[in-house]
């Protein structure tokens, strides 16, 4: 009997290391398009990029970020956020003090998510650069920091609003099979939502309300507000029968503590005005708890 539980153990333990477990925070990305990738406690930085369909790092560094552990809540407490962000511009070194080093990428922080949903204020999180040969980890005053050479590096993976800046506490790795039946679930949500715009201009919304949470909240005030916003944005359209292509389409998984995760998904989308196409570019925040969008933003 005990010979035969330490064979199944075995065959288990084997099954387990013969698992391929990938990087769950990108799920999906364009060809051109990289992903970076900022582990807290790992105090590392990977580049990603989607390579037959899994992500694959193509690139790491020393990533130094917040002098207090967890994550940002208000201005001035020293914690780096957790979430999904986009550089915004890049500060050249000559404009700014010799602490930045070679020079800033300002990321979107606080987003719709931090702001209307999660209730976090505070600004100026950035990227940046250091002139000291070595940086001591968890040092920073919530910005990610690297080193000079490192930074020089990254900025050929970065298109400005574009690539995808995920922070995490820690990598979060998930089974392949896993990782796969994630993907299905935010795109089939996707594809959803896609429906649900289409039903609002034929006075439909009823599965557009479906979709979004009780709690939802951005600029544009609650889910009620924003499906009006909708209604006007198509009428201002010229009332043509409007359509929703997805292109650019970018999907990231936000795993926080307590449970709390979200799918983000970024894209550009076209309506039709007259006889012009005009282009959005839009972010969803999606609590993957419930499959509800809880906030969202132009970009």
């Amino acid at each position: 009997m005990r010979f035969f539980s330490v064979f199944i153990f075995l065959i288990l333990f084997r099954s387990v290391l013969s698992q391929e477990y990938l990087l769950s925070n990108v799920l999906y990305l364009p060809s051109h398009i990289k992903a970076l990738v900022v582990s807290k406690s790992h105090q590392k930085l990977l580049v990603i990029k989607i390579q037959n369909g899994k992500p694959v790092v193509i690139d790491q560094m020393i990533a130094v970020t917040g002098l207090r552990f967890g994550d940002k809540i208000k201005k001035g407490d020293m914690r780096t956020p957790s979430g999904v962000y986009f550089p915004v511009s890049f500060k050249s070194k000559k404009i700014l003090p010799s602490y930045y080093g070679e020079g800033a990428f300002p990321l979107n922080y606080p987003n719709a998510l931090d702001r209307y949903f999660l209730r976090r204020d505070g600004d100026g999180i950035w990227i940046h650069g250091s002139p000291k040969k070595e940086i001591l980890f968890f040092s920073s005053k919530g910005c990610v920091i690297l080193k000079d050479k490192d930074l020089k590096r990254l900025s050929d993976y970065i298109l400005l609003k574009k690539t995808p800046v995920v922070i995490q506490e820690r990598f979060f790795y998930i089974p392949y099979k896993e990782y796969l039946n994630l993907r299905k679930k935010i795109t089939e949500f996707i594809d959803r939502w896609k429906k649900a715009v289409l039903n609002i201009y034929n006075g439909d919304v009823s599965h557009m309300y479906d979709l979004y949470s009780p709690k939802f909240n951005s600029k544009y005030g609650t889910r009620y507000d924003l499906i009006n916003h909708y209604k006007k944005l198509f009428y201002s359209y010229g009332g043509n029968q409007p359509f929703v292509k997805l292109i650019n389409k970018m999907i990231l998984y936000d795993v926080r503590k307590n449970n709390k995760k979200f799918f983000v998904v970024y894209f550009q989308t076209g309506f039709l005005s007259g006889d012009e196409i005009k282009t959005l570019k839009k972010v969803l925040y999606i609590s993957a708890n419930d499959m509800k969008v809880v906030s969202e933003e132009n970009f």
